[in-house]
């Protein structure tokens, strides 16, 4: 890969590939760059890590958003001859997660107790608020980059940080870095546009099909939009529900209760491969005429209390 060097420009960075292939495929750098300074350090982070292996970590049950965002943080890694795994812990139990992926032949492997994870020279955690590796590692690699939109909670150490509270998605971030990078999308490329689907399907699903949307959002939805796969963003888009889920939501359904703008409803006993349904059902009761907050919550496995919470007050902060 060419050497590409970032160059701050006003409001953006534009890193200028020497390679003259890259400016006919790429479009040029357009709009607002939120955080110029922290692509830079991005792109330092990386090239000062180029050529080693580089675990990338999905924390919890795999969701659009951080499956996006780790195959965007792939998509640059390599860029520096990087050699990458995402690897991820829970199991993919939302149906539309499962077609995501397989759609998108995005190569996650789920931890196994024969993985040596000590293997690799770094780690990258991306959409997700702690650093902390939910197994047990004796020498944990150290940690490159850390990218995130939740609440900054602090206490780790990394190469790279980049977390942002006003981004509706890790996404949106990872889009940002892309527009205004020499390593950004190109044009009539498939795997750039599975990427860009990905990435555009993880804003969607975490604003709430963009009603939550933060500026950076919209944005990053903008430059994405050239290049997405519509009739793949369709299908991933319009997963049926499972017999399974269509159960639970009609437990909660029958076990709601209301008060004043709060409902609260249990669904009982879940399997593990059904548990986002717990999810759907608060997100399906939240429409519920006069409610403003929806709590769902069941037994997973016969010994884990699992809850969702969804809100759209504006004075509730999930």
């Amino acid at each position: 890969m060419a050497n590409r060097q970032p160059t701050p420009t006003g409001e953006h960075v534009a890193l200028t590939p020497t390679n003259g292939e890259y400016s006919a495929s790429r479009p040029p750098v357009r709009g607002f760059c939120e955080a110029p300074e922290r692509l830079e350090a991005f792109i330092n982070t990386l090239e000062s890590a180029r050529g080693s292996k580089l675990l990338i970590i999905i924390k919890g049950h795999p969701d659009p958003d951080s499956i996006a965002s780790a195959i965007a943080q792939r998509h640059f890694a390599q860029e520096f001859e990087m050699e990458c795994s995402i690897v991820y812990f829970d199991q993919i139990s939302h149906p539309e997660n499962r077609a995501l992926v397989k759609s998108l032949d995005a190569d996650l492997r789920q931890y196994r107790e024969d993985m040596d994870l000590s293997d690799f020279d770094y780690m990258a955690f991306v959409d997700t608020q702690t650093p902390h590796l939910p197994v047990r590692v004796a020498k944990p690699p150290p940690i490159l980059t850390f990218v995130d939109h939740h609440k900054y909670v602090g206490g780790f150490d990394t190469a790279f940080t980049d977390i942002r509270e006003d981004a509706g998605a890790t996404s949106s971030i990872y889009a940002e870095y892309l527009e205004h990078s020499g390593l950004g999308l190109r044009l009539g490329n498939s795997t750039d546009a599975k990427l860009a689907t990905a990435l555009m399907h993880g804003i969607r699903t975490d604003t709430d099909s963009l009603l939550l949307a933060r500026p950076i959002d919209f944005r990053a939805g903008a430059y994405l939009r050239q290049f997405i796969d519509n009739d793949l963003l369709r299908l991933i888009s319009k997963q049926s529900i499972t017999a399974r889920t269509m159960e639970i939501i009609q437990r909660g359904l029958n076990n709601k209760v209301i008060r004043g703008t709060f409902l609260f409803a249990g669904v009982g006993f879940v399997r593990e491969e059904d548990r986002d349904g717990i999810a759907q059902t608060s997100d399906f009761l939240l429409r519920h005429e006069g409610v403003e907050t929806a709590l769902v919550f069941g037994i997973v496995n016969g010994d884990v209390v699992d809850g969702s919470l969804r809100t759209n007050s504006p004075t509730i902060d999930p």
